[in-house]
């Protein structure tokens, strides 16, 4: 796990950076300088946009991380592998636009009534749409080269710098809604660009403009895989991404700004996930291809223990300063209303992140075509459970219903991985964090607040956080967690000795 463990502490140290600048953003900058409307309107186009992007994308990321392991020791195959994935998305753009246009006047129709200034904007997801395949396409190739940092740099920093600039002149200049929308195509564009200028200047794009040298074999492997891909991803997307959508449709864009807010504070308690799981996926794909289940075993028992404990302290810190939180968003009397959004949402992750590497290893299987049939199955779970639970809970319904399908998602993906490969990654210990986690939550529960709010979250977070890692370092519960531990005070002690 070395080159897992260097890269996440690296990736992770860039992904705690963009958490806080998001946080700054979105729970201080969007409330307090522009509308809930406003706020809708650039998630609903960002969230649209994104499920199209699978399509655009024709399923190469998979193929990426699948099949480069066989082409990257040979310059020729390496760089018509190259020219090969940059022609899948292409052909792949041109399909979803003409199927966005053939669409358009659904699309219009579904958001006409609640949220009529989503349909002035449509055009705009032509470019965002293509901007965004794109950048997942060179995330991924910088992935297979387990060169995740500086990606993940512009992604997570950059991107919220430039946006936090964006916006503040928008409202410092009050400019038209139109400068907003063009503005965050513009930034999205800016951070493609960067992506592919650091692959650049790493000599990792090499194209060879035909793709004779590659095995025709390896090529039709790699388009059936990569045709299942593209149904897991874009069903993916519309699991995640439709609640927002289903919002719009049903509320109001403003109760999609509500959401919004409230879905980020949910969604960061999943942040160890995302380091991790950037770099496990062509580790897990190298050990499939090498036929080494143990080290994926490893793998998959130790992500799912870490991340919940980790997961289990974020989670508890969240929702017991909760209302202190929202006191710290401004206008936060009409941003509170999003508080159940941010339990329901915090519990799907938490158990997603309980669950390990599950995803990954399915993908990088022989079997990887059942993510197929569960996402269909999803897509339904999810639309269902929206349409249901929006009318009687609002947004609370929306959280709601996507919780119970991560929470299917992941039972079903366990249960696949369990009777195929005959794995799984729970054990004393995930009881032990377990029982650790709902007693450390039942004490915190008595901490009373301060009428600061600051001071409030600062003393109970220090406190949970303090008590839940000694309890956790004395009973040994990882072994992982006791090395990162040991090195934090390492480098502490080593700050004092310095002084």
């Amino acid at each position: 796990m070395g080159i897992i463990k260097r890269q996440t502490i690296k990736t992770s140290i860039v992904t705690y950076i963009g958490v806080l600048l998001g946080a700054i953003n979105t729970l201080w900058l969007y409330p307090a300088f522009l509308e809930a409307e406003e706020i809708g309107l650039i998630t609903l186009l960002t969230n649209i946009s994104l499920i199209i992007a699978p399509l655009a994308q024709m399923g190469v990321n998979g193929i990426i991380l699948k099949y480069y392991p066989y082409v990257k020791d040979d310059e020729e195959k390496k760089g018509a592998f190259v020219y090969f994935i940059m022609l899948i998305p292409f052909l792949g753009y041109l399909f979803s636009m003409l199927l966005l246009f053939i669409c358009r006047d659904l699309v219009i129709e579904n958001f006409a009534d609640n949220s009529p200034l989503i349909v002035d904007y449509l055009i705009w997801l032509v470019p965002l749409s293509f901007i965004l395949a794109g950048r997942n396409v060179a995330d991924t190739f910088s992935r297979a080269q387990f060169r995740i940092t500086m990606p993940k740099f512009f992604k997570e920093v950059v991107f919220r710098i430039l946006l936090f600039a964006l916006v503040i002149t928008y409202s410092m200049y009050q400019f038209e809604l139109d400068y907003l929308v063009i503005g965050l195509v513009t930034v999205f564009g800016l951070n493609l660009i960067l992506v592919l200028l650091y692959l650049r200047q790493l000599h990792f794009i090499k194209i060879v403009w035909s793709i004779k040298s590659l095995d025709k074999k390896l090529i039709k492997e790699s388009l059936i895989y990569g045709s299942y891909i593209i149904l897991s991803g874009f069903a993916g997307m519309i699991v995640t991404k439709i609640d927002s959508w289903m919002i719009a449709s049903k509320l109001d864009l403003a109760n999609t700004g509500i959401f919004t807010i409230a879905l980020y504070i949910g969604l960061a308690i999943e942040m160890p996930k995302r380091s991790l799981n950037l770099i496990s996926l062509p580790v897990i794909g190298k050990a499939m291809k090498e036929d080494r289940l143990d080290e994926v075993e490893e793998l998959y028992s130790k992500s799912s223990l870490i991340q919940l404990i980790i997961g289990s302290l974020l989670l508890i810190c969240v929702w017991i300063n909760i209302d202190d939180l929202f006191l710290l968003i401004p206008n936060s009397e009409i941003y509170a209303e999003g508080k159940y959004v941010v339990l329901f949402i915090g519990l799907a992750v938490l158990f997603d992140m309980a669950t390990g590497v599950n995803n990954e290893i399915i993908l990088m299987s022989d079997f990887y075509k059942w993510n197929i049939v569960i996402m269909l199955f999803l897509i339904v779970v999810a639309i269902i459970n929206n349409e249901i639970l929006i009318p009687l809970y609002g947004i609370s319904g929306a959280a709601l219903a996507t919780a119970i399908s991560i929470f299917l998602f992941n039972v079903i993906k366990y249960i696949i991985v369990y009777f195929k490969l005959g794995i799984q990654p729970f054990s004393k210990k995930t009881l032990i964090a377990l029982i650790i986690a709902i007693g450390i939550y039942l004490l915190s529960s008595y901490l009373p607040s301060l009428e600061n709010p600051v001071l409030s979250i600062a003393y109970k977070s220090i406190l949970i956080i303090s008590t839940y890692l000694f309890i956790h370092y004395q009973l040994k519960t990882s072994v992982d967690l006791i090395k990162l531990t040991d090195q934090m005070f390492g480098i502490l002690k080593r700050g004092k000795l310095k002084k």
